[in-house]
């Protein structure tokens, strides 16, 4: 949305760096970042998206330090564009129950509600790892009968599509 500059921002540390802005709709003006304007129109979102769209997390579930969570099949409101790691492959999505929006890489992001999880699983089931211990090269290790927790569905290897994610 295109705004007007109102001058320049002049409480403490935007001072220098941020501009006043008045954008249609608004009753007073926004300090805004000078990285974030620019006199041409910013490009269209990746994947084709649109502001306000509604899609669904399809990774596994993650919390943040700031409480905001990402929740697998968990619907959240496109506001944007990714930043950082995300740019340009990314979206900035909030979720209900976040104070603030996260940005979610576009394969994590769906139009359609994900499908169950493998073996009629469900998030927060609580399974025992039957296999024979294993340590990988992270660190992480498996230990035959440690009980863990369903956080999603397999994301990677030979498990996506018909293993779990869980958290040990």
């Amino acid at each position: 949305q295109q705004g007007e500059v109102v001058g320049p921002a002049t409480e403490g540390t935007h001072q220098g760096n941020r501009l006043k802005m008045l954008f249609p709709g608004n009753k007073g003006h926004v300090d805004c970042s000078l990285t974030k304007l620019t006199r041409e129109k910013p490009p269209p979102l990746p994947g084709g998206h649109d502001l306000g769209d509604q899609l669904y997390y399809t990774g596994s579930n993650q919390t943040f330090e700031s409480g905001d969570k990402l929740v697998h099949g968990q619907q959240g409101e496109v506001v944007g564009p990714a930043t950082g790691v995300h740019q340009g492959n990314g979206l900035a999505v909030l979720f209900p129950g976040n104070d603030g929006w996260v940005d979610c890489w576009l394969t994590w992001l769906s139009r359609e509600q994900p499908p169950p999880l493998p073996g009629g699983h469900e998030l927060g089931d609580q399974l025992y790892y039957t296999g024979s211990n294993q340590t990988f090269e992270s660190g992480d290790k498996l230990v035959h009968g440690q009980q863990g927790e369903v956080v999603g569905p397999a994301t990677e290897g030979t498990h996506h599509g018909n293993g779990l994610n869980m958290l040990f």
